[in-house]
């Protein structure tokens, strides 16, 4: 069979005048591939260094067919420059001695050689097996170093997957119980908001029942003053029973007495369904329920022979469809014409601005309530806690619209609001501003309308 020219290339020595045998194949190996690594660099280097014609087919290939050792030992043979620059980069260790005879060439280099050639197949077929056994053992212990460096980072790896399964796990624990206190709080606040309209319509009968009971009393206490005023009749000769009028006066002072104990009652179950509907507020937000506010005693049935009772204060009846904790609700009392509006001012003031110093708190609270005494006409008065002399001379505007003043030493400021609350006419309608339960309830009781601090910095915020 003939051969082409690249394969009788193939079949010669690395000088060009022999064959190239197994032996010489195996002892050149490591120079050969030293070349093409060599060559490989210097295209890829900056500034790029080109590689001899010769190579460039075979600078990335990953083994070496017999027609790159051709190749090489053809540009070895053939440039001396890149040949030393081979040599330059590899040492005697790297290549073995044949390969660093082929690539340095001292005096005499071919007949070494080609000793060693000749020795290694003499040495026969266990010398080679030994070199390639160690050569195994070394590429093997680089490869057991890489399973070892493979097998921790996996190990890493399977650690933190496990972290990651322990987060997620923990985290669908977390929704689920969000999910049934979700659950939980809307059924509360679905039973919650109808025990409010529950207690909001008995609320509205009792008022209404007691609209009814007042006038009433009014119309007895006319009836009974007319009679009053009607002359006695002139007396008889003889011994009589007692004249009709008189009777008439006592009917319609029991008449009175009655409307009495009906407006009476009717107080007493508007402050209850008052009391039930702020109870059901609160279980609302989580807490427990307060406590009910100590009830007044009942008074006893007026008498036409008693003094009538100083008249009591009515807190100002709300739209129909407003809402006693509703923006509007505080908006409409006050725009109520008359009305004395009640501020507790830090109970305000620190809800509304808690974030600044004390004294720009109660600055902007007065402002605040400036603005709503020009807009609605109310007559404002704020009241803090502890004596502050400097405070005329920190805001002077203010005073002709809104009342500043301190509780006295000792004495904190819901007191005077309270004291305050029963100081004014009855005639007049009253609100007190303050989040302060025992504020509020004291407030009522002397019939004063109430808001929320909240209720009170919304409306000031429109």
């Amino acid at each position: 069979m003939r051969l082409d020219q690249g394969d009788r290339d193939a079949r010669r020595g690395p000088a060009g005048n022999g064959e190239l045998t197994p032996a010489l194949d195996k002892l050149l190996r490591p120079a050969i591939e030293a070349v093409v690594a060599v060559a490989r660099a210097g295209e890829e280097d900056t500034p790029a260094v080109d590689a001899p014609p010769a190579l460039r087919p075979f600078l990335h290939f990953a083994k070496l067919p017999t027609r790159a050792v051709v190749a090489a030992q053809r540009a070895v043979d053939a440039d001396d420059e890149f040949r030393a620059r081979v040599a330059e980069t590899v040492t005697e260790d790297d290549v073995g001695r044949a390969g660093w005879l082929w690539l340095t060439r001292p005096p005499g280099w071919e007949g070494d050689l080609q000793s060693l050639a000749n020795g290694v197949a003499e040495a026969g077929e266990a010398a080679a097996d030994r070199r390639a056994e160690n050569e195994a053992r070394r590429r093997l212990a680089g490869a057991e170093a890489a399973t070892q460096r493979a097998e921790a980072a996996a190990a890493a790896a399977q650690a933190e997957s496990a972290r990651a399964a322990a987060a997620l796990a923990e985290e669908r624990r977390a929704r689920r119980a969000a999910a049934q206190e979700a659950e939980e709080l809307a059924r509360r606040l679905e039973q919650t908001t109808a025990e409010r309209d529950r207690a909001r319509g008995e609320r509205d009968r009792a008022r209404d029942e007691g609209n009814r009971a007042v006038q009433k009393a009014s119309e007895l206490k006319d009836t009974l003053d007319e009679l009053r005023r009607s002359p006695p009749p002139a007396p008889a000769p003889e011994v009589a029973p007692a004249p009709e009028p008189d009777r008439a006066e006592a009917r319609a002072a029991e008449a009175v007495r009655q409307a009495g104990a009906a407006l009476f009652e009717a107080a007493g179950a508007a402050a209850a369904m008052a009391t039930s509907l702020h109870r059901a507020a609160v279980s609302l937000g989580g807490g427990p329920p307060p406590a009910d506010p100590p009830a007044e005693p009942p008074p006893s049935p007026a008498r036409p022979t008693r003094p009538a009772r100083p008249p009591r204060r009515t807190p100002v009846a709300l739209p129909p469809g407003v809402l006693d904790d509703s923006v509007e609700a505080a908006d409409h009392l006050f725009r109520v014409p008359g009305i004395a509006v009640l501020v507790d001012g830090y109970n305000a003031s620190q809800l509304g601005w808690f974030e600044l110093p004390i004294a720009e708190q109660r600055r902007r609270l007065v402002d605040a309530l400036t603005e709503m005494a020009t807009r609605t006409g109310a007559d404002i008065s704020v009241v803090f806690d502890g004596a502050e002399p400097v405070w005329p001379a920190l805001v002077p505007r203010t005073a002709r619209l809104v009342k500043v003043s301190f509780s006295p030493a000792g004495v904190e400021a819901d007191d005077v609001v309270l004291g305050r609350v029963g100081d004014l006419d009855p005639s007049r309608p009253v609100l007190v501003a303050s989040s302060d339960r025992r504020v509020q309830d004291g407030s009522r009781a002397l019939g004063a309308n109430v808001i929320s601090s909240p209720q009170l910095l919304s409306a000031l915020r429109r």
